[in-house]
């Protein structure tokens, strides 16, 4: 989509400014009739994103994509960066698995869970959640879930994920009290302050140890296990069903099977 013709101030000739390529990465390309035009534009999207954004958005960028932009990020000194919308969707265990093995710091991929969700951002898939019976054997069975995993990629532009593990908990607990759970606990490192789960609406109950799992009777990893932790938990409300009195859900000793009840999504 080419501007209203008219004349360039930089080189004289006919004035040409077009959206010429967009990367999943957030990354893009303008179609200029000079560079010192590319130049100017560019420097007036850093200076003012949200003339930016318009101007993308004017460009033809939400068209071409079918994604909705929220900003145009500084991409810390490399370019600006589209950032869309955040859209929180369902993952299949296969996939979150792989991504929690590549991307996460210092934890490996859980072996099983109850459900999980992924977040996107644009075309880019951010971070995904699982969630399942509690690790600490005192908790299960007693309508309590954990969640196990939260990872998101570092490998982009740090505001493209802006938001994204605040709104995996919420998705998380929201979903958890869906099913019946009456509360979801989760465990952070002490060096971790804990802005996403508080802006998500769930408490520190304080420290937890920095023991590992392993024991003689059950071989678990100590990798990441001798760090002191701090536990969070928020409280939940479920709908009370229509019809006769059920009892709370109990976390039962096994869990869904890889992929039960989940469909990995694409764009």
């Amino acid at each position: 989509m080419t501007q209203d013709a008219s004349t360039c101030p930089f080189c004289g000739e006919q004035e040409e400014l077009s959206l010429f390529e967009i990367w999943e990465d957030g990354n893009f390309q303008l179609s200029t009739c000079c560079v010192w035009l590319l130049e100017h534009i560019s420097a007036e999207i850093d200076a003012d994103p949200g003339w930016g954004r318009d101007l993308l958005r004017h460009l033809g960028a939400e068209d071409l994509t079918g994604h909705r932009l929220r900003r145009v990020s500084d991409g810390q000194g490399n370019g600006p960066v589209l950032d869309w919308q955040l859209r929180v969707r369902d993952v299949s265990f296969p996939v979150a698995r792989a991504f929690i093995g590549k991307h996460h710091e210092h934890v490996g991929a859980p072996h099983a869970w109850r459900f999980g969700a992924s977040i996107w951002n644009g075309p880019a898939l951010m971070g995904v959640v699982t969630v399942g019976n509690p690790v600490a054997p005192a908790l299960n069975g007693r309508g309590i879930v954990e969640v196990n995993r939260l990872c998101v990629r570092r490998d982009l532009d740090p505001m493209l994920r802006w938001n994204c593990c605040s709104m995996l908990y919420g998705h998380a607990a929201a979903e958890a009290e869906r099913r019946r759970f009456s509360r979801i606990i989760t465990y952070t490192r002490v060096d971790e302050d804990g802005t996403s789960l508080r802006a998500a609406g769930w408490v520190c109950e304080g420290p937890a140890g920095g023991r590992g799992w392993h024991s003689h009777r059950r071989a678990r990893s100590n990798r990441n296990a001798w760090i002191m932790k701090q536990r969070w938990s928020r409280t939940l409300h479920p709908k009370p069903l229509a019809g006769p009195c059920l009892p709370p859900p109990v976390a039962p000793g096994w869990l869904d099977p890889p992929g039960a009840g989940a469909s990995a999504l694409f764009p």
